[in-house]
């Protein structure tokens, strides 16, 4: 004896609730590929800043404190582990405390943007670390003796005024593309917050 098939109202229901399980797992692991590309942005900078003794400027006066980046970066990767242990188990309330760290991150990201640049900004060099070799003049050798005197004469003034120095010509400001990381850094986890928010309430 055959089974009688399924009424048609029921199969529908049940085709339309594997596709919103399709959707919602395509959602997750897009918000889960979002927040490894931000986190991975976050990374690349934060060696950046390091590199370039960030920690040791950030203990001089006018520094960033220290605890505001690492803050910033642990609030992050804890709220990708909470994530990941969603995906794993399904638990909603791992979602939500992720979304709460991610939050904080952002917060703390904010922070960082208004109080410094962090990348690619170069800090100018002082007067102190320039080498006396890169002086335009150099001290005279001996105890007591001041700058060196260049004698100008007539000759050297109607040479410069027959022959003007022509002035260099000034080279097109070109667009450093290191300036995109913190801007992809930001929107990336703009993106990554909505679609956070979007999978955990669905």
């Amino acid at each position: 004896m055959t089974r009688a098939a399924p009424p048609a109202p029921r199969r529908a229901a049940i085709v339309k609730g594997a596709g919103d399980g399709d959707t919602h797992l395509i959602m997750r692991a897009a918000t889960l590929l979002s927040w490894l590309v931000t986190a991975s942005l976050g990374g690349f900078m934060l060696h950046a800043w390091l590199a370039r003794d960030g920690l040791h400027r950030a203990r001089a006066a006018g520094g960033l404190p220290p605890p505001l980046i690492f803050g910033h970066a642990a609030a992050a990767l804890t709220g990708l582990v909470l994530w990941t242990a969603f995906l794993a188990s399904g638990l909603r309330p791992l979602a939500w405390a992720a979304v709460g760290l991610l939050m904080a991150a952002i917060g703390l990201g904010l922070c960082t943007v208004t109080l410094w640049t962090p990348y690619p900004g170069r800090r100018p060099r002082a007067a102190a670390d320039i080498a006396p070799e890169e002086w335009p003049y150099r001290r005279g050798q001996g105890a007591g003796a001041g700058w060196q005197a260049i004698e100008v004469t007539d000759e050297m003034i109607a040479r410069l005024l027959a022959e003007p120095v022509r002035a260099p010509r000034s080279r097109p400001v070109r667009p450093d593309p290191a300036v995109l990381v913190p801007v992809a850094h930001g929107f990336a986890a703009i993106g990554t917050f909505a679609l956070a928010v979007m999978s955990a309430i669905r």
